[in-house]
């Protein structure tokens, strides 16, 4: 589940957006992060955490009067770390960052 610090920002933009008569809702929040550790050895170990949950949010605010309408995703780059392999050639990279979910709603008929 996202933070709820972000849940009740999230609906409170999409309550304000609705109440101000807004079309149109756009509403970014991170579904998913990389994550993981180099080693001394120069192997690298990557890690994908997934929030599933994020669809309990997006009902909630279809619930205030908006209509899912699209998704797109895109990766955020927050950093990286690489480090030579001991045993054998090349490096291991360690990436990490944030899936970022934009999601679009329009106001629903009444």
């Amino acid at each position: 589940m996202p933070k709820q610090e972000i849940v009740d920002a999230a609906l409170a933009h999409a309550r304000t957006a609705f109440d101000r008569g807004d079309a149109i809702l756009q509403v970014p929040l991170e579904i998913g992060h990389l994550a993981g550790e180099s080693s001394a050895w120069g192997s690298s170990e990557n890690l994908t955490v997934n929030d599933p949950d994020v669809g309990w949010l997006l009902g909630h605010i279809e619930g205030i009067g908006w209509r899912f309408e699209h998704a797109t995703t895109v990766f955020v780059e927050t950093g990286s770390s690489s480090s030579a392999r001991v045993l054998s050639t090349g490096e291991g990279v360690v990436t990490r960052g944030e899936i970022v979910g934009y999601y679009l709603f329009r106001r629903a008929s009444a």
